[in-house]
């Protein structure tokens, strides 16, 4: 069975975790998917992981597993929805939006309910598995206790209490109990840990880290999966977070504060205030054990920690019996919400014969805030080699956790002498020439895999137009609405020219052409990184002309970049594009004019 783990935010991690093993354990195909803004805190970095929506396409998955709302409609495979917690009164929880043929419930509450709306709807199956997030509780519920322990002894107590709140502005307690949970702990002595949601408003995330930094036995947790605090705690705080039920089915105590629930069955406050003595009364006394016991039957009964077993054995029985669904029937509005939310489906993807293989190649220098992506978004490449000039800001430890990527470290000299330099590495004669800072799109990848795979022997060589980031946001005039580069061409058709050592120049021995889709640029993330980038290509330049032996006048210096702004910003459009505009077309001026300053200075070095 072929399976896609579909994974929209962070807390998904923990959830799909136990089906991954399962899935291993049986030799199942499977492949994750993460938004890219997710990229940097995926745990599962050497398991096959993709943020490729066309990465899905071209895997034809039997099921998507979906511990969220949404999955794509265009997709094949079964799609299951596993849900994200056990707050069942939170809005939304019982909505059905017809992304999905299988629900798999963690409870009997869950289960009535959502049979309740299968009886209504008719277009989906309801099977009661568990949740597999909870497998932990049968199967290493004492995996931190020893830690614990080390934890208790260092602060010489026998409590440890966790903060966990929601990150909703309109429900969380964290902005009314900061002066609460200060004097719980300088009054107990307890060790308490304070969890937040990655939404969490940055605002209470400092005020917490400061308050941990005064008072020690306050434990603010970063890590992403809050299982291991869960499992540590004595007693849980929190407001209308889903996380109470799992501590609940924990049998340990909570307190809440302004719970939205119908039918709450723990100690809820309507008022800020008296955390110590809610704790303490709790501790001791436990006065909500036996509502406890109910809540556990109701919501989540099982204690054997197979969930995510269980929930394999159910797709794979759904599959024998009803087969694999080619895509999802939705209404238009759907249709428009989930093309918004991932993309329009790749038309005509890519056949998966491959015919020839295709090397990647980068040079790069200090791209510590590029290097993971641009390694992803190439990592379909039969070959990748990265050619670095020393870089010193972490770059090249990134690369050495890639053990498929070649890295070769060398001096840099100009860009046509690394670029050649590293296009002789390649052993496939399909070369992709990258930039860090720049990304393919799935329908521009698709593009390139169907044109490396074709049986046609020309055009030999291929540009990509561009489109420019500003800041994230698409920079469309400005002189840039045209650019394009050969990013994608045959090595043994092409050289690039020693004459030109920055804005390197391809010579090819064939035809060329221009593929339809773009490449995304993200060359400005600051304005002193663009400065800096246009006041390098400019000294670099200015050493071509040097050697060419062209000498600096006047009018290089004032008419020369002032027509360069004036045809970016008036010729190219760059007004359209406003204040953004007026800055780019000021640093491509800039870019000139440091070129003649630099070609005056190695002038100058000749008369000396």
């Amino acid at each position: 069975m072929k399976v896609i783990l579909f994974c929209q935010n962070a807390y998904a991690f923990g959830i799909m975790d136990p089906i991954q093993e399962v899935l291993k354990s049986e030799s199942h195909e499977y492949l994750w998917y993460i938004p890219e803004k997710l990229f940097g805190g995926f745990p599962f970095k050497t398991e096959k992981f993709t943020t490729s929506i066309l990465d899905l396409q071209l895997f034809k998955a039997d099921a998507i597993f979906v511990p969220g709302n949404e999955v794509p409609y265009y997709l094949r495979g079964l799609k299951v929805q596993i849900f994200h917690g056990l707050a069942g009164e939170k809005k939304g929880h019982f909505h059905i939006r017809n992304y999905f043929d299988l629900y798999l419930t963690q409870g009997p509450y869950f289960t009535k309910k959502f049979n309740e709306l299968k009886a209504k709807y008719k277009n989906f199956e309801v099977h009661e598995t568990g949740w597999p997030k909870l497998d932990v509780y049968g199967k290493s519920r004492n995996a931190y206790q020893k830690d614990k322990e080390h934890i208790l002894k260092g602060f010489d107590t026998d409590k440890i209490i966790l903060f966990a709140p929601t990150f909703s502005p309109r429900l969380t307690a964290a902005p009314f109990l900061l002066h609460e949970i200060e004097e719980l702990a300088q009054s107990t002595g307890y060790v308490i840990f304070v969890k937040f949601h990655d939404l969490m408003d940055p605002k209470w995330i400092t005020a917490y880290k400061n308050l941990s930094l005064r008072i020690p036995n306050i434990i603010f947790q970063e890590e992403k999966n809050i299982i291991k605090f869960l499992l540590q705690a004595d007693i849980l705080i929190s407001d209308t977070s889903s996380v109470i039920y799992e501590f609940l089915l924990l049998d340990k105590p909570v307190i809440s504060f302004r719970n939205i629930a119908d039918n709450i069955q723990w100690d809820d406050s309507r008022e800020y205030t008296q955390l110590t003595k809610k704790v303490l009364d709790n501790i001791h006394n436990d006065p909500f054990k036996s509502q406890r016991d109910v809540v556990n039957q109701e919501y989540h009964p099982y204690r054997d920690g197979n969930s995510a077993q269980r929930m394999v054995d159910v797709v794979e029985a759904y599959i024998e019996k009803n087969g694999v669904p080619e895509t999802r029937d939705l209404s238009l509005a759907r249709k428009l919400k989930i093309n918004n939310l991932f993309g329009k489906p790749v038309a005509q993807p890519w056949d998966g014969n491959k015919r020839n293989k295709l090397t990647a190649l980068l040079i790069t220098y200090n791209e510590i805030n590029n290097i993971e992506a641009v390694l992803e978004n190439i990592s379909f490449a039969d070959e990748i080699i990265v050619v670095d000039s020393n870089s010193t800001d972490g770059t090249i430890d990134i690369i050495k956790k890639y053990p498929h990527v070649k890295l070769i470290l060398r001096p840099f000299k100009n860009y046509t002498d690394q670029k050649s330099f590293a296009m002789d590495q390649a052993t496939n004669d399909w070369i992709l020439f990258m930039d860090a800072d720049e990304r393919l799109t799935d329908p521009l990848k698709n593009e390139i895999l169907k044109t490396v795979n074709s049986n046609k022997e020309e055009p030999v060589a291929y540009m990509f137009l561009r489109t420019f980031m500003f800041k994230d946001k698409v920079l469309r005039f400005s002189g840039w609405q045209s650019d394009k580069n050969y990013r994608l061409f045959r090595k043994s058709k092409v050289k690039f020219d020693k004459e030109r050592i920055v804005h390197e120049t391809l010579l090819i021995d064939g035809k060329s052409s221009v593929l339809k889709n773009r490449l995304i640029h993200y060359s400005y993330s600051s304005y002193e990184d663009y400065k800096g980038k246009m006041v390098k290509y400019g000294q670099m330049k200015a050493i071509e002309e040097y050697e060419k032996n062209k000498k600096p006048y006047f009018y290089h210096f004032i008419f020369r970049p002032l027509y360069k702004f004036l045809n970016h910003y008036v010729l190219r459009l760059g007004f359209l594009d406003g204040r953004k505009g007026i800055t780019i077309c000021y640093l491509n001026a800039l870019g000139v004019y440091s070129r003649y300053k630099e070609l005056k200075r190695l002038r100058s070095l000749d008369k000396k």
